[in-house]
């Protein structure tokens, strides 16, 4: 069972294309904060830096891709040093209107910036472990090729597409940056010690989980999965809640609410149906599981969604 697989379809990951810029220095923008988003920038051209948070500063050079994790706010400058605008009165200086380059700074183009700019939505009720699992950003630099050659071509495939600026463009760039981050995430694993990646890395307990995501509604107990893992049952607790932040029976508990919230929005089946699908043998136990998961149940949740109401965590 491919659990990140898994866990991204239940995510939702959509990707926006904001823009590409054209900045010449001196230049600095402020990009506000927004929520289920992880916002990306890939330079294509140039080099700039990126302030994120009080303390972090990075430069970034052509083929470096940077992502934002959780909608932070941060700021993009020519020089670390440079004043900052707010993005939306930069969009409004320059004059963009959502079509060609985003053009701002100063009239000398030989050290010019050119970004790809845009971001990752998530579904803000989906994959909390994962998206905890996050860093507050994730920074691939192209000059690691040998790691990362994969980037490189992604980034050569992306230019090409903007600049030629052919029918389909922008839906092609789209889509390219969404399989960018999900290559960029799966290579967290390796130095991820804990949370989500650390526990699928993990021979053992990513067995466990493994098992969980392939038969979520088998009867697990503790004992089951530590036996799925080959590990007692103390030993296994106390690992997989050091690397999940959760012990094992929430997690199996989170995973069977995600699935039946999604199925609740894309099917007719009866709460009863769904319970019973996830595991549940008394409708009443579900609906309590889930409202403890969501604030909300499953009724008044499928309400909610025909009247197209906006759902958060309580």
């Amino acid at each position: 069972m491919d659990v990140l697989s898994d866990i991204l379809r239940h995510v939702k990951l959509r990707g926006s294309l904001y823009f590409r810029t054209e900045f010449n220095p001196p230049w600095g923008v402020r990009v506000p904060p927004f929520a289920n988003v992880a916002r990306f920038h890939m330079v294509t051209r140039g080099r700039c830096w990126v302030g994120v948070g009080p303390k972090t500063i990075l430069e970034l050079n052509a083929g470096d891709f940077i992502v934002i994790t959780r909608g932070a706010e941060h700021c993009l400058l020519s020089q670390p040093e440079t004043p900052i605008s707010a993005l939306d009165d930069v969009i409004a200086k320059s004059g963009f209107k959502g079509q060609g380059a985003l053009c701002y700074g100063g009239t000398d183009a030989s050290t010019q910036t050119s970004l790809v700019c845009g971001h990752f939505e998530f579904d803000p009720l989906g994959g909390k472990p994962f998206l905890d699992s996050l860093p507050p950003f994730i920074l691939v630099r192209g000059s690691e090729q040998i790691k990362y050659g994969w980037l490189n071509e992604a980034m050569t495939f992306i230019e090409h597409e903007i600049q030629g600026n052919a029918m389909g463009a922008e839906a092609i760039v789209t889509r390219l940056s969404e399989l960018l981050f999900i290559r960029v995430i799966r290579s967290l694993a390796p130095e991820a010690e804990v949370g989500l990646f650390a526990a699928l890395r993990d021979r053992q307990i990513g067995r466990a989980l493994e098992a969980i995501h392939a038969k979520p509604n088998q009867a697990w107990t503790l004992s089951a999965l530590a036996a799925q893992a080959g590990m007692s049952r103390t030993a296994f607790a106390e690992r997989a809640k050091a690397l999940l932040g959760m012990t094992p029976m929430h997690y199996v508990a989170y995973w069977r609410m995600e699935l039946a919230r999604r199925r609740l929005e894309i099917s007719g089946d009866s709460v009863e149906q769904i319970a019973d699908m996830v595991g549940y043998q008394s409708p009443p136990a579900f609906i309590r599981a889930f409202k403890k998961q969501y604030g909300i149940g499953p009724g008044g949740y499928k309400k909610r969604l025909h009247h197209g109401k906006d759902l958060a965590l309580h």
